[in-house]
């Protein structure tokens, strides 16, 4: 039985066009927009847990509750920040 080598195996395993249609150009995404306001969501649901938890159990330090709000806060900040487009460049000055 003959064990292929690593160069074997790297080489059969590459995807050819015809049979990984996923990774083309033609992959599915949500506009910005759609995916800002996802990570808007977990911004606002960072705040409403907050205030839900210290509301209906009258604790307002805890450290679990600012583990769970903390995630959320920067993983909403985080993704909104990474998904805005990149602002326009100034113009070249001319010679």
């Amino acid at each position: 039985m003959r064990i292929p080598a690593r160069a074997d195996l790297m080489a059969g395993s590459a995807p050819s066009a015809e049979t990984d249609s996923a990774a083309g150009p033609h992959r599915l995404s949500l506009p910005r927009t759609v995916t800002f306001w996802g990570f808007a969501s977990l911004v606002v649901l960072a705040v409403v847990f907050y205030l839900w938890w210290g509301l209906s159990f009258g604790v307002w330090i805890d450290n679990g509750v600012y583990a769970v709000t903390i995630t959320l806060l920067l993983f909403g900040l985080a993704g909104m920040w990474l998904v805005l487009p990149n602002p326009p460049s100034p113009p070249a000055p001319s010679r």
